[in-house]
C-alpha cells in the first residue's frame, strides 16, 4: 500500500502506468484490436486530463480507483512505480481571525531513507527537513484563500542522487453562519458564500452536522446569544443575546 495520499497516489499510479505499460505489452497496442486501449493510455499520459479528473474525485473514490487500477495492472504485468514524493496536507482548512499553524510531512515511494527538503511558500522558515509547519493566514475580503507550499526534495534512488519537487495547495475558508429570523434554520458557509456541507456546527453545547447546502434545521429555536463554531472555529453568536 502506497504511503501517498489517495489523489496523489492515483495520479502517480496513472503516470507510471502510462509510461511503463506500453513497453510491457511489447507492441500489442499497435494491433487494431487494442485501438481503444491505446487511445485510453494516450489520454492518461496527458497531465491536464489526469489533473482535471483527479480534481473531481473525493479522496475515497481516488483511493478505491487506485487499488483497482493497481490490481488490474498486476494481472497483465509487474507494477512498476517511478520514484515519487508528495506533501501530506489537507485539501482545505477553516481559519478564524488568527493564523493557524499545521504540521506538514512528506510521503515518498521508491526513495532511499534519509531524504530532506527545502520548503517554500506558506511555511515557517527553517533548515532543510522532511517536515515543515504550514502558516495559514485568514483570507481577506471575499476572494478565495489558498496557501501554496512547495518542497524541493533532495533524495537518492538506489544510491543515485536525485531532486524531486512536491507541491500542494490548501483552500482556506473563513466561517460564516446565517441565522433565520426564527432561529431554527442556520446556513453555514465560508467567506466566499460557498456552502459548508458535511461540516461540524456547534450551537452552544450542541453539535450538528450540516446537510445539503450547508443547512442545519432545528426543532426548537436556538438560544439567543449561544456561541457558534464551524469545524471548531468561532463563527459568531445566535442573534438576540447579550454580546
Amino acid at each position: 500500500m502506497s504511503a501517498l495520499p489517495p489523489r496523489q497516489r492515483l495520479g502517480h499510479l496513472v503516470r507510471s502506468l502510462s509510461k511503463h505499460l506500453p513497453g510491457q505489452l511489447d507492441g500489442l497496442l499497435e494491433n487494431a484490436r487494442f485501438q481503444d486501449g491505446a487511445a485510453a493510455l494516450q489520454r492518461l499520459a496527458d497531465p491536464a486530463h489526469v489533473e482535471k479528473a483527479l480534481a473531481r474525485m473525493s479522496p475515497e473514490e481516488a483511493g478505491w480507483l487506485a487499488d483497482l487500477l493497481a490490481e488490474r495492472w498486476s494481472w497483465i504485468a509487474d507494477v512498476q512505480l517511478d520514484p515519487e514524493v508528495a506533501i501530506v496536507a489537507p485539501d482545505e482548512l477553516w481559519v478564524g481571525a488568527e493564523p493557524i499553524r499545521l504540521p506538514l510531512s512528506l510521503a515518498a515511494v521508491g526513495l532511499d531513507e534519509g531524504f530532506e527538503a527545502v520548503w517554500e511558500g506558506a511555511v515557517l522558515p527553517g533548515p532543510p527537513a522532511s517536515s515543515a509547519t504550514l502558516l495559514a493566514r485568514p483570507p481577506e475580503g471575499k476572494a478565495p484563500g489558498i496557501a501554496r507550499v512547495r518542497a524541493q526534495v533532495r533524495a537518492s534512488v538506489k544510491g543515485q542522487r536525485c531532486v524531486l519537487i512536491a507541491q500542494a495547495q490548501v483552500a482556506l475558508r473563513r466561517p460564516s453562519v446565517v441565522v433565520s429570523d426564527d432561529r431554527r434554520r442556520l446556513l453555514a458557509q465560508d467567506h466566499t458564500g460557498r456552502p459548508a456541507v458535511g461540516c461540524r456546527l456547534e450551537i452552544g453545547p450542541d453539535t450538528h452536522v450540516t446537510g445539503t447546502g450547508g443547512l442545519v434545521e432545528l426543532e426548537v429555536p436556538a438560544q439567543p446569544g449561544a456561541s457558534l463554531k464551524l469545524e471548531g472555529i468561532p463563527a459568531g453568536r445566535i442573534p438576540g443575546g447579550n454580546p
